[in-house]
């Protein structure tokens, strides 16, 4: 039987997919656009037949039929990245959705916990000439779909062949699939405002040529996108793709010939984008996803020189400490790979690290607020811890955080803080003894 005719015998409708799973089982998936959205919406379906099934997964790219209230207890989410949906069924429809604290440099040993009675759920491409599948844009380590029991894959045409190391499966190791594609998940469209453009603007001038570089997402990722079109030889080793990097190698000014390992190859964890980003890492033999210890691994980070990271935070404290993932006790995002590119950064020869935030937010009402504070609320998480810190950088400027003392710190913060907060904080921190 070769490997077509062990295709068709592999699939099976989603009911009968979904039949294999059990009361108490453990599902392990990925996120956004890697999703089984088919199998989820049926395993949904099938609650009612379930008790105490729980999936790890990180966050989806649209509604999911698992998030809803009526599944709790019966499908549970457990994520450690929340994004819109979750956070919409947590905080406006009641749903319990549980928040899993880890970094993504630690997934692997997390999900190295696969027993052989759990379930791997993913969506992939359709097997190649090999009978080979790419788990696409978001993959799942190879070496975990081995351990499970059982291994259940959405198959849709339209996820990417993304290449890469263990992030692939052949269809002979594949319990059942079923034949359903969808539209996949994509960014809408993100235009830098006015201060991520200043604020791209600081941090370019202090890229180097040849630097490799992590951007996060959103519109300052965008931004540095475009002031980084005139650099020459960088590399890419990130654990997030972005669309502004499709345009750095088009233009010419990513090569990755200066990287120290995966020389000529773009690296990354996972990829968020648009279809124009999607078709670019469909079949391309430049770009290649990697498993997160590896992409996230601050030690394999530090094996290539001048590792620029650029990361953005929701709020800082007045002595460097960095809430990324939620203010309070309210969850908004999660832990993901900040720390460990910081530190990556760190470790490199010639490498650096700036956290990115506007300086104020403003709230309902429309009153400003500082994002440099003199203390987090209680219960905020801190996402990068004060020493790992350094540069901060807001549309006024850059701090310089690395090794220095509490009343520096002060005074660097304060100083790229908005002019209509300084005298408060200066008056604070005075009062609080960080500044004499």
């Amino acid at each position: 039987m070769n490997w077509r005719e062990k295709y068709a015998h592999k699939l099976v409708t989603p009911q009968e997919a979904i039949s294999h799973i059990r009361s108490g089982d453990t599902i392990h998936s990925t996120m956004y656009s890697s999703l089984p959205y088919a199998l989820f919406e049926e395993l949904g379906a099938q609650k009612n037949r379930l008790e105490g099934v729980n999936i790890y997964m990180g966050f989806g790219g649209g509604l999911y039929r698992p998030l809803a209230k009526a599944c709790n207890g019966h499908v549970d989410v457990n994520s450690l990245f929340l994004g819109p949906a979750e956070r919409t069924f947590i905080y406006k429809m009641g749903s319990r959705v549980h928040t899993q604290v880890l970094q993504l440099s630690r997934t692997y040993d997390d999900r190295a916990n696969v027993h052989p009675g759990d379930v791997i759920m993913m969506a992939a491409t359709p097997p190649d000439e090999n009978g080979v599948m790419s788990f696409g844009l978001t993959p799942m380590d190879t070496a975990l779909c081995h351990a499970a029991r059982d291994v259940i894959v959405q198959i849709n045409e339209n996820v990417p062949y993304v290449y890469g190391k263990d992030n692939m499966i052949n269809i002979e190791d594949v319990t059942c699939a079923i034949d359903k594609t969808e539209e996949l998940c994509v960014m809408p469209d993100s235009t830098p405002s006015e201060l991520d453009n200043r604020i791209a603007d600081l941090i370019a001038e202090r890229i180097p040529d040849g630097a490799c570089i992590q951007f996060g997402i959103g519109g300052l990722g965008i931004a540095m996108g475009y002031r980084c079109k005139a650099k020459r030889h960088l590399g890419i080793h990130t654990e997030l793709f972005v669309e502004s990097m499709v345009d750095l190698m088009e233009c010419g000014a990513v090569d990755n010939s200066r990287k120290n390992i995966d020389r000529g190859i773009t690296t990354f964890g996972f990829a968020m984008g648009s279809k124009r980003m999607n078709a670019f890492l469909d079949h391309n033999p430049q770009c290649e996803s990697r498993r997160f210890m590896y992409s996230n691994d601050p030690y394999i980070i530090a094996q290539n020189d001048n590792v620029i990271s650029v990361n953005s935070a929701m709020q800082v404290d007045i002595t460097g400490q960095v809430a990324s993932e939620g203010i309070g006790f309210r969850q908004y995002s999660g832990i993901g790979g900040q720390l460990d590119y910081v530190r990556g950064a760190r470790l490199s020869r010639g490498g650096h690290s700036f956290i990115a935030l506007n300086s104020t937010r403003v709230d309902k009402d429309g009153t400003p607020h500082s994002k440099i504070v003199i203390s987090h609320p209680a219960g905020t998480p801190v996402t990068t811890p004060r020493s790992e810190v350094e540069y901060i950088v807001t549309e006024y400027g850059v701090a310089d955080l690395k090794y220095e003392t509490l009343e520096n710190r002060a005074k660097r913060l304060i100083s790229i803080a908005h002019p209509d907060f300084r005298d408060e904080l200066t008056a604070e921190a005075k009062k609080l003894g960080l500044i004499i």
